[in-house]
């Protein structure tokens, strides 16, 4: 059943899914958040060394480098100019 609530130490995680808290981490982002995400997802990010967010940061990552790319097929950014890489 979607959205069933798990209870982890008298708090409640609402998934969309049918997920146990034991497969859950608790990360802390850069922005100062503490969520909960997928372990297995978190052992693989550390192990390809990429930054490990939480899903508002990863959002707004990813569109800024949609944009980027949008402006490099529009012709309007040369790839030095990326702001993500400097």
């Amino acid at each position: 059943m979607p959205n069933e609530n798990i209870s982890q130490e008298g708090t409640y995680i609402r998934t969309l899914d049918k997920v146990s808290p034991r497969s859950l981490v608790k990360i802390y982002c850069a922005c100062g958040k503490i969520v909960d995400l997928d372990r297995k997802e978190m052992h693989l990010k550390k192990s390809l060394k990429k930054d490990i967010e939480c899903t508002a940061c990863r959002n707004v990552r990813i569109s800024k480098e949609i944009d980027f790319l949008n402006a490099c097929c529009a012709g309007d950014l040369l790839p030095e100019e990326d702001p993500v890489y400097r």
